[in-house]
């Protein structure tokens, strides 16, 4: 009996958004080694289906638009003496990417398939734009690539 469509996993097409970030990480590594001809410089590649991968994508995008950005670990550090994480020094619900552009502080939650926001995220993302802030709630790269242009 074959497998029902529920069951099989679609095929990963990049965007032309993700593409274009491809095409910019590429072009930098030329500038960085311009003695080396391009076709011996791999090109890179980028994802944006799972959050670990959106993350990267976004952070790299930044960077390359003459931004700085850093995804931001708020886990906390595990303790083996208790057996268990302690939570780190961070506030709650700090986005996963916090960046500036343009003298703009944005402030970047990535939330992957069904991830929604906490209520601690919700209020934090208010703060951050009552105080001036931008705050922008990513789902894929290429709403993300929309918004920041428009910045």
């Amino acid at each position: 009996m074959s497998q029902t469509n529920a069951n099989t996993k679609h095929r990963y097409r990049k965007s032309e958004a993700i593409r274009e970030l491809e095409l910019l990480a590429t072009d930098e590594a030329c500038r960085k080694h311009p003695g080396l001809d391009r076709k011996y410089i791999a090109p890179r590649t980028f994802r944006d289906d799972s959050a670990n991968e959106l993350t990267k994508a976004i952070v790299k995008f930044i960077d390359l638009k003459g931004g700085f950005a850093s995804r931001v670990n708020s886990m906390g550090v595990y303790d083996r003496k208790l057996g268990k994480y302690r939570p780190g020094t961070q506030k709650k619900g700090l986005a996963d990417i916090m960046a500036t552009y343009k003298g703009k502080s944005l402030h970047v939650e990535v939330k992957y398939g069904r991830d929604r926001l906490s209520e601690v995220q919700k209020q934090t993302a208010e703060n951050v734009t009552r105080s001036g802030g931008i705050y922008f709630v990513a789902k894929d790269f290429e709403s993300f690539k929309n918004w920041f242009d428009q910045i």
